[in-house]
């Protein structure tokens, strides 16, 4: 064939020595427009000829790019829109590698798990997919094929597992799920026999290095986390599976256990003990005359109207937001398992930590004194405490013997030996236990009115315990004022404020008054964060305690009060904390810890068991696997 192109390029400055040249033709110079590169070589005109490399980077810039493109991305001779199809053995090939690559950080979403193989390989395009339409039939439901997706993720670790025995995380996730569920040792092995768990001493070496290891990683944490607010809480556990069956040795094979975590309250700095050259504790601990003084200053005659009136004034000046709770959440406040969703701040167990969890009980000075060397211990590594305030909320036991520690450690002749780092504490009111013994208490003084009333509801053969269980009370209350509420106008009206009848009285008190209040002070007002509302309610509480002469909690809200008011006066940073921070002052994080941990255990689980586990579900709590969230819920 002839050659027309002579040459020369007209590429300026163009020094290749070739002897192929191709012509400029107003299709090339389309396509340089197309792709960007003209604007470099304006000066071109159709029909000048170009040398074939320059003519290649103009007109055709990626056609020099195939051999970079990797083998399996290349077009198919027969379909270039099609990439290369691989057999299914050796895609499992591909999956094990990226799963042994991505070892320790396993992913049971099967969504994440999609992206991740196809991210981490390309050519797992469609594999996931593929094993969805033939593992999952189209007639299934929709809730089934969302349950079918997560299997099938289990079946990749698994597969990858047989081709690689270092693919074993999912199988450690299985083995540590079956000994939380107390399935024996003869049942682990079995599973691992058949290739779908860790053996059993896989598993025990793994809870042991967590315990192990447990102080390290929470010094580590503390240390590099340190410019945060931290709330304790310290509370008593006791395995619920014990025998009750005496003996000649022992009356009970209850464990008792105390249970140390602590919630990092994020956007709060650590806040000093002393803050111009005020303390943060009360120099005369509980200062009635403060507290007379609010009373008649602040709440004079408040108390006279009834809450559900109160609840009204609030409502309508926009004081209170009640719409961001729904019926089923508001019955469920005390329930602490996973089914219920943590939807709200306050039930968010993001950022907190298990401190420690030992066999020992809480029923002196010196118990409390020992279980909160557990923390002591942590900040002489640390020194995250120096100097600044750890407040802890627990219960009325925690409150009165935490106190007592702080009083004796100001005391010249004090008897006991109290550590110095005992003066960061700041004991708290706990809420959850201010609700549900609130609660308790309306149903013991009022047992005949809700007596009746379970009666009417659910038969007259059906019996109410004398200390029925937490959600039958909340249905009890809620029932009674739901009740009320739909009668109350009706009644006030015809009745009216004059009627001086004594069981009139007391009816009206208990509907509009007594039962309102101890159903939001916690679900309501304390979770929505409603600070002054919450502080008032505390001691419209406080008065009917005192009415009934509830030894506890006659004296735990007053503390309370006493401290709050001790704080605003002296214009201490912490009461801003408490007020901007106010539903990370909770005690749901231990007593939801306290219901993994009884969940999680068997029946014949020993003390080291019942340590290991605990420590197990701390790691949880950090999001280093999510078996009982992902995979088996």
């Amino acid at each position: 064939m002839v050659q027309k192109n002579h040459g020369p390029c007209s590429v300026r400055n163009c020094n290749n020595q070739v002897t192929r040249f191709r012509q400029f033709t107003s299709l090339a110079y389309e396509k340089a427009q197309k792709k960007g590169t003209y604007e470099a070589h304006t000066y071109l005109r159709i029909g000048q000829q170009l040398c074939h490399s320059h003519y290649m980077s103009i007109v055709e810039p990626y056609h020099t790019q195939k051999s970079e493109v990797p083998f399996f991305l290349e077009p198919d001779k027969e379909n270039s829109n099609q990439s290369k199809s691989y057999s299914f053995a050796e895609q499992v090939t591909m999956l094990t590698k990226v799963l042994y690559e991505r070892r320790g950080n396993l992913e049971l979403n099967p969504t994440h798990f999609k992206q991740m193989i196809e991210k981490a390989d390309p050519r797992l395009q469609g594999l996931f997919d593929k094993l969805v339409k033939a593992l999952v039939p189209d007639n299934r439901s929709a809730y089934n094929k969302v349950e079918a997706r997560k299997t099938i993720v289990s079946l990749c670790y698994i597969m990858a597992g047989m081709r690689n025995k270092f693919v074993n995380d999912f199988k450690l996730e299985v083995g540590l799920y079956l000994s939380a569920s107390g399935a024996t040792r003869a049942a682990i092995d079995t599973m691992n026999s058949i290739g779908f768990s860790a053996c059993y001493t896989t598993v025990n070496n793994f809870k042991r290095k967590i315990a192990n290891e447990h102080l390290v990683n929470i010094r580590k944490f503390l240390s590099e986390h340190s410019d945060h607010l931290y709330v304790y809480n310290l509370d008593d556990y006791h395995n619920i599976h014990e025998k009750r069956r005496p003996d000649t040795v022992t009356l009970s094979t209850a464990k008792h256990m105390v249970t140390c975590i602590c919630k990092q309250v994020s956007g709060c700095a650590p806040i000093p003990i002393i803050f111009n050259n005020v303390s943060v504790h009360n120099p005369v601990n509980i200062d009635a005359s403060n507290i007379c003084f609010r009373l008649i200053r602040e709440y004079h005659g408040i108390f006279d109207i009834a809450y559900t009136n109160r609840k009204k004034q609030w409502l309508t000046n926009g004081q209170l937001a009640t719409d961001t709770f729904d019926q089923i959440e508001l019955l469920t406040v005390h329930c602490y398992d996973d089914a219920i969703a943590e939807r709200k701040e306050e039930r968010s167990m993001k950022g907190v930590r298990l401190i420690g969890f030992q066999e020992k009980n809480l029923h002196s000075l010196n118990d409390y004194i020992t279980a909160l060397q557990m923390i002591l211990d942590i900040d002489k590594d640390t020194g995250y405490l120096q100097n600044h305030i750890a407040p802890l909320v627990a219960d009325w036991p925690g409150q009165l013997f935490v106190r007592k520690a702080i009083t004796n450690l100001h005391k010249v002749d004090s008897q006991y030996s109290i550590p110095a780092g005992i003066n960061s504490f700041i004991p708290i009111l706990g809420p959850l236990h201010v609700s549900l013994n609130s609660r308790e208490h309306v149903l013991i003084v009022y047992y005949t009115f809700f007596q009746k009333l379970f009666h009417f509801v659910f038969g007259k053969r059906k019996v109410l315990a004398k200390k029925p269980k937490p959600w039958r009370i909340n249905l009890l209350l809620d029932l009674a004022y739901n009740g009320w509420c739909k009668i109350r106008d009706t009644i006030l009206t015809k009745f009216g404020s004059t009627c001086k009848d004594i069981e009139y009285r007391m009816v009206i008190d208990l509907l509009d008054n007594i039962i309102p209040a101890t159903l939001d002070v916690y679900s309501i007002l304390f979770r929505s964060g409603s600070f002054n509302e919450y502080i008032e309610t505390i001691f419209r509480i406080w008065t009917f305690a005192l009415r009934w002469k509830r030894h506890n909690y006659n004296k735990a809200p007053l503390a309370f009060l006493s401290d709050i008011f001790y704080w605003q006066d002296t214009n201490h940073p912490f009461a801003e904390a408490v007020k901007l921070f106010l539903v990370n002052f909770n005690d749901y994080y231990v007593e939801n810890m306290h219901s993994k941990i009884r969940s999680q255990t068997p029946v014949n689980s020993n003390v080291d068991n019942i340590i290991k586990q605990a420590y197990v579900i701390g790691i949880l709590f950090c999001q280093l696997f999510s078996i009982s969230i992902c995979c088996f819920m």
